[in-house]
């Protein structure tokens, strides 16, 4: 009965840590008006700054390709390379 209170204590804090918005921007700095951020979940999704103190649109790559945040484009699969995402100035 212990291991069924512990797994379900780490189960609970694994769903609260998850957030499906990570990385999210909440775009509440004039510097990151226009610019993108990678989705931390899928990357063939990203983020992008469209309004000051919006949280940002979440957009969806071509299919086939991936979002590169250090060219700040959506790439060929074949090209991608994951790297460890870099959190925006704000987030939502």
């Amino acid at each position: 009965m212990k291991a069924f209170f512990a797994l379900f204590a780490v189960l609970a804090t694994i769903a609260v840590v998850v957030n499906a918005d990570a990385g999210r921007s909440a775009c509440q700095d004039e510097s990151e008006i226009g610019q993108t951020y990678p989705h931390h979940f899928d990357p063939a999704k990203y983020w992008l700054c469209e309004t000051l103190n919006v949280a940002a649109t979440e957009v969806d790559c071509p299919n086939g390709l991936a979002y590169m945040h250090y060219l700040k484009e959506c790439i060929p699969w074949a090209s991608y390379i994951w790297k460890k995402p870099e959190f925006p100035p704000t987030l939502a």
